[in-house]
């Protein structure tokens, strides 16, 4: 699974933008932008304060779908 493919659709399904997702989870925007950009993945401590911040668990973060709020 391509981490930051997930973070950007739980930003999507969250009305949110990177920036916004940022500051919510207190993860460096640059963080996000570079990871984005060069097409890496995300540490699992950023992913962890990404699901904090979100109110979700990591097995949400990683189980496409999950995490949605209401449609």
């Amino acid at each position: 699974m391509n981490t930051m493919s997930r973070v950007e659709e739980l930003v999507v399904d969250r009305g949110l933008t990177l920036f916004k997702l940022a500051i919510l989870c207190d993860v460096p925007y640059s963080t996000l932008k570079n990871t984005r950009a060069r097409g890496g993945q995300l540490a699992v401590d950023t992913i962890e304060q990404i699901c904090h911040g979100l109110g979700i668990t990591m097995a949400e973060f990683f189980t496409e779908g999950a995490g949605k709020t209401g449609s």
